[in-house]
């Protein structure tokens, strides 16, 4: 199953985003590729956007709901309108990530912990293991990208050392772009995810297809 390359819909128009993604499923038949609503997009339609692309597209489906608290009440709303994983925010103290460990035992999902903002995230990655996540993900957001030039380029090294050291699954965003995507996913990383090098082009599948090919499917 892995490597898996995560398309990250950080839109707020759903007709686009419901156009990218369907245009995907169909070239790709769901093979190697998880459809992300992104977290713009869940805020401007709600369920509407996870119903829409799970019925529409029958891929796999994040919802980016970034939780900081209450993540049963965020999970329930997500997981029951279609979405396959949710995702709670490393910062987050440990009794939210321990509730979002029980959401996920209680709905037999997926958990994505992101450790986007975290100041040392190979230290809070350590630590938020004892949660169960099956995935951690390394993330460098926008704004800070912007801000300081850097994308998750930066945190590959340290994704793959928690891998390593620990024996769970990783993945790596944050500005990801065709022709990097080959060296990260040879790092042993599990989940890339890329957004607007995808949902910017003309022809996103076109993009998608030519970065399964760096992951060498």
């Amino acid at each position: 199953m892995y490597p898996v390359l995560q398309v990250a819909l950080d839109l707020d128009e759903l007709v686009k985003a419901v156009d990218i993604a369907s245009r995907i499923a169909v070239i790709t038949k769901c093979e190697h590729i998880w459809i992300e609503a992104g977290t713009p997009l869940i805020k401007a339609w709600g369920k509407l956007a996870v119903k829409s692309l799970k019925e529409l597209t029958n891929c796999f489906l994040v919802a980016d709901t970034k939780t900081m608290d209450v993540p049963r009440v965020e999970a329930k709303i997500v997981l029951e309108t279609g979405a396959d994983a949710f995702t709670v925010l490393g910062v987050a103290d440990d009794d939210t990530l321990k509730e979002a460990l029980d959401a996920k035992r209680q709905y037999g999902k997926i958990l994505i912990i992101d450790l986007i903002g975290s100041k040392e995230p190979y230290k809070r990655a350590i630590e938020v293991a004892r949660f169960e996540p099956d995935i951690i993900l390394f993330h460098v957001g926008i704004s800070a990208q912007k801000a300081r030039g850097v994308t998750g380029e930066k945190l590959v090294e340290e994704a793959a050392r928690v891998k390593n050291e620990l024996g769970v699954r990783v993945g790596v965003g944050g500005g990801l772009k065709p022709g990097v995507v080959k060296s990260i996913v040879e790092q042993g990383i599990d989940v890339v995810i890329v957004g607007s090098a995808i949902t910017s082009s003309k022809n996103p599948e076109d993009v998608v297809v030519n970065i399964l090919r760096e992951m060498g499917y």
